[in-house]
């Protein structure tokens, strides 16, 4: 129990870190688009796929199972979080932040003289990412195996590293104060670690409420890790693009990371 809980501290600093330094790029200077991020985010999506279906939705199924519930109420819940995100992400922000949020990583990267983000499109952009973040770090923190728990960190890793660059452009064209600008950067950071810290203080009372909580969460954040997977990143890789076959490559290798690991987890 205490390897598994010095684990967690680990990834806990590391999603900090993974969350806080590449949003610290752009902050610091303008930042021009390039293709390995893309690839990245591409490979990214893969392993939330992956790890969605093949890790998440069979130990909800179980954790449910186990409560002696036969409804399948861990795929409701993951697409009730679906569902909610779309609500989120897709109909409550206004027009402007929506479109900052959702342009293609060729726009959303590329440099635009004279533009900056409304502050309104800055605060909705980081709302939606923190949710994310949040969702994600309960997931880990649930995990009470390592090899579980590994393979979230790497899912999680890769996708907070892209999505604390892209809130940091956004950040960066904003017309808010510098200072406040980390402050928000920050606060998007630790969400995953909260999140991590959350899950694990659910999983630390063995009794059939806690083990319910924990189930749910697992559910809620399969879903997450699916509407990421497809409706964050995926429907990017629509787009006219010279390098669509290596893209969807990367996205079949990291959903193929995933189901290899599931043998050995």
């Amino acid at each position: 129990m205490r390897g598994m809980l010095a684990i967690q501290l680990l990834l806990l600093l590391a999603l900090l870190a993974a969350g806080l330094l590449p949003g610290a790029i752009p902050l610091r200077r303008r930042a021009e688009g390039s293709r390995w991020l893309d690839w990245g985010s591409a490979f990214a999506a893969g392993v939330f796929l992956g790890a969605g279906f093949v890790h998440m939705l069979p130990d909800a199924d179980e954790a449910w199972a186990r409560l002696g519930v036969e409804y399948p109420l861990g795929p409701l819940l993951a697409a009730v979080a679906i569902v909610a995100m779309l609500l989120v992400e897709h109909v409550l922000p206004p027009d402007d932040a929506h479109h900052a949020l959702h342009a293609p990583s060729a726009d959303r990267f590329a440099e635009q003289e004279g533009h900056a983000a409304s502050r309104r499109a800055a605060y909705a952009i980081l709302a939606g990412l923190t949710i994310h973040a949040l969702l994600e770090g309960i997931a880990l923190g649930v995990q009470r195996e390592v090899g579980g728990a590994l393979v979230l960190f790497a899912a999680i890793g890769l996708h907070k590293g892209v999505a604390g660059f892209a809130l940091g452009v956004s950040l960066a064209r904003s017309a808010l104060p510098t200072r406040r600008g980390w402050g928000l950067l920050g606060l998007f950071a630790v969400a995953t670690p909260i999140g991590m810290l959350l899950g694990a203080a659910t999983g630390a009372f063995e009794s059939r409420p806690a083990a319910a909580v924990e189930a749910t969460f697992v559910s809620l954040a399969a879903g997450t890790f699916v509407y990421v997977a497809t409706l964050d990143i995926l429907r990017e890789e629509r787009g006219e693009s010279d390098d669509r076959f290596a893209r969807w490559s990367l996205v079949a290798a990291g959903t193929a990371a995933m189901a290899l690991l599931a043998l050995l987890v």
